[in-house]
């Protein structure tokens, strides 16, 4: 049943970003921050826009756990006296893979170093850069908390993270699937224009597998609009 209830579960969410090395003097030296330079390629990449989001990957030595990371997360939280809204993941590109940290919510890059070093202090260590990328496509896993509120039966919006909605959807779809039936769904040419990937969350001993859709202001009746196709085009499959 539909509340106004905030929502909180814990689950993963799965992505593709074409990245680039963050060529700035005032990141910590010798370490590898990456950044999306057109986050949301579905929507950001088709329309413009004065502003978009800022999405950093810090990579990392070694493989701390997430719960190493989020351990060191809530400390750096505290030192900086703000909210910062970072999260564990894993990046991986056609020749490697390793653990991130995925920050966002950032106003600029001065920020950065500044938290590179604070998770120095809390025993996490940054992968030296070995290479340079240049807008190249990497596979993204993060582990996140979610905070829905639900809309419509099955159907969420983001209660703390503005333009994004998910929906539910009755089975795990494979990347290399997901790609093709969200080409399909925007044939439908009222429904152009939005960024889709997938997640999930855990309830009840098991797992709901999910719908992210990102639009600058997604509206419910939108968000329904394209939830209905993606189920419609399922059932075909």
């Amino acid at each position: 049943m539909k509340t106004n209830e905030v929502i909180e579960r814990f689950g993963g969410l799965s992505k593709a970003e074409s990245l680039s090395c963050i060529e700035n003097e005032i990141l910590f030296p010798n370490t590898c921050a990456l950044e999306a330079k057109i986050p949301f390629m579905g929507y950001y990449g088709e329309v413009e826009a004065n502003t978009r989001p800022l999405y950093v990957y810090l990579s990392l030595d070694g493989q701390p756990s997430v719960e190493e990371i989020t351990r060191a997360t809530i400390n750096v939280r505290k030192k900086l006296g703000q909210q910062l809204d970072a999260v564990a993941g894993n990046l991986k590109t056609h020749d490697q893979s390793n653990p991130i940290i995925r920050l966002r919510g950032m106003n600029d890059y001065h920020q950065i170093a500044q938290i590179q070093e604070m998770y120095l202090s809390e025993g996490l260590t940054f992968k030296k850069r070995i290479r340079k990328f240049d807008q190249e496509v990497a596979f993204i896993h993060l582990n996140k908390f979610f905070y829905l509120t639900e809309v419509a039966e099955g159907q969420y919006v983001d209660d703390r993270q503005p333009h994004h909605g998910y929906f539910a959807i009755p089975r795990q779809i494979r990347w290399e699937e997901f790609n093709e039936l969200s080409k399909e769904v925007k044939f439908d040419t009222s429904l152009l224009y939005f960024d889709a990937t997938t997640a999930f969350i855990y309830v009840n001993d098991g797992i709901v597998d999910l719908v992210r859709i990102y639009k600058e202001n997604l509206t419910a009746d939108l968000l329904a609009k394209i939830c209905s196709r993606y189920l419609k085009l399922l059932k075909v499959k």
